[in-house]
């Protein structure tokens, strides 16, 4: 089995280096190639992008258009449910209908 290194901006870098800064191992799994090196993209705090700069990782900014933020908002995270009115998870659970 080859050991899969994460390719940030043409370096390589150990996997276990951003565990460390606290990069989800289960996010950057589902990016890793089968063989080799190659590009991840991370959402990373303020710190943690820190901590990997000062261990002299190059990382770049990916900026999100208006347009892009515009219809990431409208389209919402999924996850929200009211807990009143019709269709509300008040009524759901009262209904007994679960997810």
């Amino acid at each position: 089995m080859t050991r899969r290194e994460p390719c940030v901006h043409g370096r390589e870098v150990d996997i276990p280096l951003l565990l460390r800064a606290g990069v989800d191992g289960t996010e950057l799994g589902r990016q890793m190639p089968d063989e080799g090196t190659g590009p991840v993209e991370l959402y990373l705090t303020a710190e943690q992008a820190a901590r990997l700069r000062g261990k002299d990782v190059r990382l770049a900014e990916k900026k999100v258009s208006a347009q892009g933020r515009d219809r990431l908002k409208a389209a919402g995270d999924g996850v929200f449910r009211p807990d009143s009115g019709k269709g509300g998870l008040k009524q759901r659970l009262a209904e007994g209908v679960v997810g």
